[in-house]
């Protein structure tokens, strides 16, 4: 999509997923003690992807809580059999949007290492019992760029942190985040100009950068 507009992406990874082990998820009978009958919430589709991994063979059709966008990509990919109940674009509307379904009163977290507080927290608050299961880790993964780059993608608050621990940036680059909370850790380590994804996925932040670039002759 973005070479059929004269963009040319480089892709880098600056974190390193590494998945966890967990007795509790060893095995189909603890995996199925765990996962009966209750809604399972994600907040990335890393998250997603390493229970697939970890459930093997193994299939469910629990109800998901997620983030949209990739996170619910994932979702539904990795568990066709199950309703997504509840989805918003970050942590805090995802928590408000189940504590609206009324009918919650325990929910499986997968998540990893580094993962904002919001949903745990304001679930908790509300008096749902929160299972966290931390399935992977999220590990800096930090290289210096030589290269001169007119926009960079950052996808998350972790790949900000360790980008920038190597790296720093022209004044004419601009950065382009996933969301809010990315945007938010960027404005912390530079002022360069920052572009919000209309959306919380890949695709919307091809189209932002190929709208961003469009309209600036560039």
């Amino acid at each position: 999509m973005a070479a059929g507009h004269g963009i040319d992406i480089t892709v880098k990874e600056f974190i390193q997923i590494s998945p966890v082990y967990l007795p509790e998820l060893s095995g189909e009978e603890n995996i199925r003690k765990v996962l009966t009958d209750i809604p399972m919430a994600f907040t990335s589709a890393h998250a997603v992807n390493i229970l697939r991994e970890i459930l093997g063979e193994i299939n469910i059709a629990n109800d998901i809580c997620c983030i949209s966008g990739n996170t619910r990509i994932a979702a539904e990919q990795a568990f066709p059999a199950s309703a997504i109940i509840a989805q918003a674009p970050y942590g805090i509307e995802l928590a408000n949007a189940m504590l609206q379904l009324k009918n919650i009163h325990t929910v499986n977290f997968f998540c990893g290492n580094i993962h904002r507080k919001e949903l745990p927290e304001t679930l908790s608050q509300a008096g749902i019992q929160v299972n966290k299961y931390v399935i992977y880790e999220n590990n800096p993964q930090p290289e210096t760029v030589a290269d001169h780059y007119h926009g960079i993608f950052f996808f998350s608050p972790s790949a900000v942190s360790s980008y920038f621990s190597a790296n720093s940036i022209p004044a004419d680059t601009v950065c382009f985040a996933i969301g809010t909370t990315t945007a938010n850790a960027l404005r912390e380590v530079t002022q360069n100009k920052i572009i919000i994804s209309t959306n919380v996925d890949a695709d919307s932040m091809v189209q932002t950068t190929i709208s961003y670039f469009n309209n600036n002759n560039c």
